[in-house]
């Protein structure tokens, strides 16, 4: 399933049999090498993808996470970049910048399906719609959008939810997260809630790998701790996920992929600079 998630596309079908191969060509994707869990590479090239399923049990997993959030508590999560700290009540969000060390003015971001990022932001241009639904099949990527005052998801959370999770009337959704917060995320989805989190290390440190390096007042104060060994993406300089702000048309933050799929936007949108917003 992770090989599957982050295969380039090709509008069609999708084969799901480890050593399948799809082609890649009408992506406009530049061919990229990626680390893949347990030091295996899963190569991404312009032509052709190889396809292997993981065996991680994601549905029991989600299911387990989700009755924790629902009830306030706060679970530690894997994710493909890194392993974070994931939440759904008010409690649980502010344990999160407590044990981060994280200020109040830097927002959590919402896990995001296609189907929510359309209930809490502002309709997009449906050409770039087309191009992050085609860019995500294959990585990580997390968009800054001008969120919809009158979002139903939205009004679920609690004041103090809803101000971490928003900031200057935008909010930034994390899209192809990882197997199981993007389960997690559509199991919110059908009771109409949001799931929020931030990544398991202290403020301003890299991303954590493996759960022994996440921080052990971090695990002892989860309510539950999922543990799915080494992340995908954990051999790229503990890099996060690349940020692209919508409402500039700018990268906001270098992350996984970053030069992949900035080379995929400005071909698809040279109207705009794609560089590291100042």
């Amino acid at each position: 399933m992770y090989a599957m998630r982050h295969a380039p596309f090709v509008l069609g079908f999708l084969l799901a049999a480890c050593g399948s191969v799809r082609d890649t060509r009408d992506a406009g994707l530049e061919a990229v090498v990626a680390p893949g869990r347990g030091g295996q590479d899963r190569s991404v090239t312009t032509g052709a993808v190889r396809l292997c399923p993981a065996m991680n049990n994601v549905e029991d997993d989600a299911a387990r996470t989700y009755e924790v959030l629902l009830h306030g508590g706060l679970v530690l999560v894997p994710l493909d970049v890194g392993y974070g700290l994931v939440a759904i009540q008010e409690q649980a969000v502010q344990q999160i910048y407590e044990l981060k060390g994280r200020p109040l003015t830097k927002p959590c971001v919402t896990v995001a399906t296609a189907a929510i990022r359309d209930d809490v932001a502002l309709p997009i241009d449906a050409e770039v719609l087309a191009w992050i639904d085609e860019v995500v099949r294959m990585t990580p990527l997390a968009v800054v959008a001008s969120l919809d005052p009158e979002s139903p998801l939205l009004a679920s959370m609690s004041p103090y939810v809803r101000a971490q999770a928003t900031q200057s009337g935008t909010i930034a959704l994390f899209h192809n997260a990882g197997p199981l917060v993007q389960r997690l995320a559509e199991l919110a989805l059908a009771d109409g809630r949001l799931v929020v989190g931030s990544s398991a290390n202290l403020s301003g440190t890299g991303n954590s790998i493996a759960l022994a390096e996440v921080p052990g007042a971090m695990r002892r104060a989860a309510d539950l701790v999922i543990d799915h060994g080494p992340v995908w993406y954990g051999e790229e300089a503990r890099l996060a996920t690349t940020i692209l702000n919508l409402t500039t048309g700018t990268f906001q933050r270098k992350g996984v992929n970053f030069r992949l799929i900035q080379r995929a936007w400005s071909a698809r949108f040279p109207q705009h600079e794609a560089a590291l917003a100042s």
